[in-house]
């Protein structure tokens, strides 16, 4: 039974009403297809931002050795089953991971502009505001944008040939790919993933917030908001630091392949330092 007329327009919601949805019960449903999407795009970049911090510490592992890397190459393979380094887990985890990009990129692209209008619109929204979450929020669809031309070409060919995971071959693809190129890559990809787990923050209400008090008594929390901004920005900026110090490893590893001769030949864990065997 529907709310009587009389009683729905009876009251002009206030602001901090608006806000917080009082009376949305009424409102007219939209498709839940719009909700599903949204919950779709937030649970991927969920999965992909905290996959982020797993890639950043198992690739950097190369920084304190070949042996080290080579053996955590070793486990995600699933030596630690039966020795044994197992091809098609390589597969299937990368596999799950291009999934998953696929999903949040379908989900996401509903939010993209489509037309010269709604481009010219985020543009003098973004510039009227000047609000520091709008401007995030222009970061992550241009470098949402730039991620289709980086992300798949990244991911394929570890999908389509699992033996390229080894210290060896990973340097030297680090060499022939250049630093300019993984440089610009990684950038995108923080600054996209850091980013978008604030904004996963802000949007799914982790900040404590109360109905029931004024909307303008409330500006305290936006201290909390700006803390939290700071500190995405100040890990996004130690990931890439961290990044590009795992990139001109493997770019050094690779030069020295390459040098000698040996651009294929996989590594070698030295004797009495494998895990597994």
């Amino acid at each position: 039974m529907s709310t009587p007329d009389s009683v729905k327009y009876s009251n002009t919601p206030s602001a901090t009403e608006n806000v917080f949805g009082v009376g949305l019960k009424d409102a007219k449903r939209q498709s839940r297809t719009t909700a599903l999407l949204d919950v779709g795009q937030s649970v991927s970049g969920l999965i992909l931002g905290l996959f982020l911090f797993c890639h950043m510490a198992f690739t950097g592992s190369v920084n304190f050795g070949k042996d080290l890397f080579a053996n955590l190459i070793a486990t995600s393979g699933g030596a630690f089953i039966d020795g044994e380094e197992h091809m098609w887990m390589h597969v299937l985890f990368v596999g799950f991971i291009t999934l998953t990009v696929a999903v949040h990129a379908f989900c996401a692209l509903r939010r993209f502009p489509t037309s010269y209008h709604q481009f010219r619109d985020i543009k003098a929204h973004w510039h009227l505001l000047k609000h520091e979450d709008t401007s995030l929020w222009v970061v992550q669809i241009v470098t949402g944008a730039l991620l289709f031309l980086f992300v798949f070409t990244h991911v394929m060919p570890m999908l389509f040939n699992p033996q390229s995971f080894d210290p060896n071959l990973i340097g030297v693809h680090t060499y022939h790919t250049g630093m300019l190129y993984t440089f610009i890559f990684l950038v995108i990809t923080e600054l996209h993933g850091m980013i978008g787990l604030y904004r996963l923050a802000v949007k799914w209400e982790i900040f404590a917030k109360n109905p029931d008090s004024n909307l303008i008594d409330q500006r305290e929390r936006v201290g909390d908001r700006a803390g939290l901004r700071k500190t995405m920005l100040f890990v996004a900026l130690a990931m890439i630091v961290a990044g590009t110090l795992t990139a001109y490893k493997n770019y050094s590893i690779g030069a020295e392949q390459v040098q000698n001769n040996m651009e294929s030949q996989r590594y070698t864990i030295t004797e009495g330092n494998a895990w597994y065997k």
